[in-house]
């Protein structure tokens, strides 16, 4: 799924951290911060001049370290879009190209590197072929999936290619967006209900029977369940991102003005909780929320000092747990130098921190409880509903003896290794529904379980947008540009 944001750039002020600060200094007042400084914290980054060419640096990393996928995967956020950044890192690519190989390519020798430029270019046919196939769907689309034992159903949900559709797992059905309107079906030809709206390009995370939903980078905000509509709002801000926990509380960061602010909304629509981030330099990149809606956890990028810093900070949802903290707000943190950590998930009680070297993990009272670190480039992450972390690897870190790239490699909720899958190349595709693992490579899909045992597979012949599992066994929801179907794997 692509991400399909309004491209924009930040003012001269902006881009050098020059913010107005009228915000308190909650970092100021907490001493009590803890500070790791082991190899796992302070390896890689070299020190550059300024916050702002430190969060340029920062937000290219972010994009090798995660590219598209982290957007895919759970937050569907491109990160240099999101910050309204993307034309100023092109321009600074070269000097940013460096550092990033420094903290997140491959050191590969000469003749790796030979072999690559190969792939390379042997890539870029294979792009300029997907777009000729993407061209050509209304012509293909009776030929879309090919394998030995394929079936495909008669019943199919058909679209046109310009209305950005979206389809979500949603407890055990499927929530089918569109830049017009939201439908739920319980099988592709059961629609539950449905609801209309105006977005110009929709977006939305699931969790358990709610689903949140809304306009990238716009203001429609919209909370849906099984039974349908529980909410819609108007934010004041532009939208970043969402978190949204299975209780239906969500968690919003909004791009306000020239600041960031972040609301958390119970699921009938009433803001629970509103904080504006003003501090010049510090950047609010993702937050979660605990299962029972009383606390958030907001990951952030410091870029004040020439070392870039990760922060976790957590907050009590209810002004009256907050008035018993120190600061008034936040009652706990961590931060972790010379790192990036673009996203945050609520894991069974704790709060998971995906950075640029691996995995830590931190309990409600801010103590990290596990570290784990990841010698890849980790190009995706999700988990499944039984709290297996899975990640998607790409190339070894420079210096480092990691995984070959197109590893899946899955966790458990400690951070112990469960299992892993080779799929022999590069990792394209990732998707989580239940405790199924779909896994996409070019147009060769395959579905494992959290042990790492192949369910099924199929290959596709045009251009696929998302695959789901379907009702158990080996049937599978196959998207397209043009439509969704059921088909039945090998």
């Amino acid at each position: 799924m692509n991400n399909e944001y309004d491209e924009g750039q930040f003012t001269d002020d902006e881009y050098n951290g020059q913010y107005d600060d009228g915000y308190n200094d909650e970092y100021d007042d907490y001493d009590d911060y803890e500070e790791d400084d082991d190899d796992n914290s302070s390896s890689g980054g070299g020190k550059h001049g300024g916050s702002g060419k430190i969060f340029i640096i920062v937000l290219f990393l972010m994009a090798a370290i995660g590219g598209t996928y982290f957007g895919l995967s759970f937050l569907d956020v491109d990160i240099m879009k999101s910050f309204s950044i993307e034309s100023l890192l092109k321009s600074n690519s070269q000097d940013s190209s460096s550092s990033a190989s420094q903290s997140g390519q491959s050191s590969a020798q000469e003749a790796q590197r030979s072999e690559k430029a190969e792939d390379n270019t042997q890539n870029n046919e294979n792009a300029k072929d997907a777009e000729d196939a993407q061209s050509s769907q209304d012509k293909s689309d009776t030929e879309t999936i090919q394998n030995n034992t394929v079936k495909e159903s008669e019943v199919k949900i058909k679209f046109e290619n310009d209305s950005r559709s979206k389809f979500l797992y949603l407890d055990g059905g499927y929530l089918y967006l569109t830049k017009d309107g939201a439908k739920y079906y319980l099988d592709l030809d059961t629609q539950k209900w449905n609801d209309t709206y105006t977005m110009s390009s929709v977006t939305g995370i699931s969790n358990g029977k709610y689903a949140i939903i809304n306009d990238v980078q716009g203001k429609n905000l919209r909370l849906y369940s099984t039974d349908g509509l529980e909410f819609s709002a108007q934010t004041d801000g532009n939208i970043v991102s969402c978190a949204l926990n299975s209780q239906g509380t969500s968690a919003v960061i909004q791009k306000y003005g020239e600041d960031y602010k972040i609301s958390v909304i119970r699921n009938d629509g009433q803001v629970l909780m509103e904080r504006f981030e003003q501090d010049s330099g510090i950047y609010p990149l993702s937050a979660a929320l605990s299962e029972d809606s009383k606390i958030l956890s907001v990951t952030y990028a410091d870029t004040t000092d020439v070392e870039i810093k990760a922060k976790v900070l957590l907050f009590y949802v209810n002004k009256e747990d907050s008035k018993n903290t120190a600061t008034g707000e936040f009652y706990a943190g961590i931060e972790k130098e010379n790192i990036i950590a673009p996203y945050i998930f609520a894991l069974d009680g704790n709060f998971v921190i995906v950075y640029d070297k691996g995995l830590f993990a931190i309990d409600s009272s801010g103590n990290e409880i596990w570290n784990t670190p990841i010698y890849n480039r980790i190009d995706a992450v999700a988990h499944t509903q039984n709290g297996s972390i899975v990640l998607s690897l790409g190339d070894q870190l420079a210096g480092t003896d990691g995984f070959e790239s197109g590893t899946v490699y899955i966790l458990n909720k400690n951070g112990k290794e469960k299992s892993e899958y080779f799929i022999g190349e590069d990792i394209s595709y990732l998707n989580v529904a239940g405790k199924d693992i779909i896994i996409g490579s070019g147009n060769d899909f395959i579905c494992i379980n959290e042990s790492a045992k192949e369910n099924w597979r199929f290959t596709a012949t045009q251009v696929v947008k998302d695959v789901f599992p379907y009702t158990g066994g080996n049937k599978v929801l196959v998207i397209t540009g043009t439509e969704a179907k059921i088909i039945e794997a090998e």
